[in-house]
């Protein structure tokens, strides 16, 4: 059995390379951390720091959900990736699971508070203008295992 926090570590990295990927497929030059704990960046891309978040989105939200205190880190990137995780229990199909979403937190985009459980959380909805959708996932391995390495309840 893997611990919850490694496998945290292990999702992570997955969505990081495949955003590399993504993005140097598009002619981009890309930079990695060779650090998983890297608390500044995830990876630079053309000389800019950028960040990557691998997550089940905020069903009830159709967001991404981040703790306030990663707001500083995403607002100081000059752009946020998010990597759309298939839900733990697919009780319903998402259209957008395998997404890859492209922020730039210098413009304007929506997003409110809310609160899970004991946690309050920022959510940034998955279906705006500012959210660009620049890539899907559709390999069911990858997906799957995706799928394996979450924490969520979902």
């Amino acid at each position: 059995m893997v611990d919850v926090e490694i496998k945290k570590v292990l999702l992570g990295l997955i969505g990081e390379r495949i955003v590399a990927k993504v993005l140097r497929d598009n002619g981009q030059t890309v930079d990695e951390s060779l650090d998983p704990f890297d608390t500044e960046k995830d990876m630079v891309v053309d000389g800019k720091r950028v960040e990557v978040k691998t997550q089940v989105h905020v069903v009830i939200e159709d967001s991404f959900g981040i703790p306030r205190s990663q707001l500083k880190k995403i607002m100081g990137s000059h752009r946020v990736y998010f990597v759309s995780v298939p839900p733990a229990r697919q009780l319903n199909q998402d259209d957008l699971m395998g997404g890859v979403f492209e922020l730039d937190p210098s413009q304007e985009f929506k997003m409110h508070r809310a609160r899970l459980g004991e946690r309050e959380v920022l959510c940034i909805p998955r279906r705006q203008t500012a959210m660009r959708l620049i890539h899907q996932v559709t390999d069911e391995t990858l997906l799957a295992r995706m799928q394996e390495l979450t924490s969520s309840y979902m």
